[in-house]
C-alpha cells in the first residue's frame, strides 16, 4: 500500500510540474504575440504625408533565398535550444518534486508507523486488563460454586 501510494504522489507530482511548464509556456509564448500587435496599432500613418518624392527615396534590397535559409535556420537553432533549457527545467523541477514528496510520503508512513504502535500497545493492555477481570471473575464464580456445592453437602 505504502508503494502504491508512493507511486501515485511521485506520478501527480510530475504531472503537475509538467502541466505548469507548459502553462509558464504558454502564457510566455502569448505574452510575446500582445507585445507585437502593439506594433500595428499606429493609428497616425498617412500614406499621402509620410512618403518622400520618388527622388528622395532609398532603397533597400531585398533578403536572397540564402539569406531567408540561413535566417531560417538560426530561428530552428534558438528555437532548439530554449526547448532543451525549457526541459532541462522542467525535468530537474520533477526531480525536486518528486523528492519531495517521497520524503513526505516517508514521514507520513513513520508517523502511520507510530500510530499503529501507539494503537497495539494500548489494546495490548486493555486485553490485559479485561483477562485479568475475567480470571478474577471466573475465580469469584469457581468460588461461588464451591460454597454452594460445599452447603448442598452439608445439608
Amino acid at each position: 500500500m505504502k508503494k502504491i501510494i508512493k507511486q501515485l504522489l511521485g506520478l501527480a507530482s510530475i504531472a503537475g510540474v509538467v502541466a505548469g511548464a507548459v502553462y509558464l509556456f504558454k502564457k510566455k509564448s502569448d505574452a510575446d504575440d500582445e507585445d507585437f500587435d502593439d506594433d500595428f496599432d499606429d493609428e497616425d500613418f498617412d500614406l499621402d504625408n509620410d512618403l518622400k518624392s520618388v527622388s528622395d527615396r532609398e532603397y533597400v534590397s531585398l533578403n536572397t533565398g540564402a539569406q531567408a535559409v540561413e535566417t531560417a535556420k538560426e530561428t530552428v537553432k534558438e528555437a532548439e535550444e530554449k526547448v532543451e533549457e525549457a526541459a532541462n527545467t522542467a525535468a530537474e523541477q520533477v526531480e525536486k518534486a518528486a523528492k519531495a514528496v517521497e520524503e513526505k510520503a516517508e514521514d507520513v508512513a513513520d508517523a502511520a508507523a507510530d500510530k499503529a504502535g501507539d494503537i497495539a500497545e494500548a489494546v495490548e493492555e486493555k486485553t490485559k486488563k479485561t483477562l485479568k477481570a475475567l480470571k478474577g471473575k471466573a475465580e469469584n464464580a469457581a468460588g461461588a460454586a464451591k460454597e454452594a456445592v460445599e452447603n448442598i453437602t452439608e445439608k
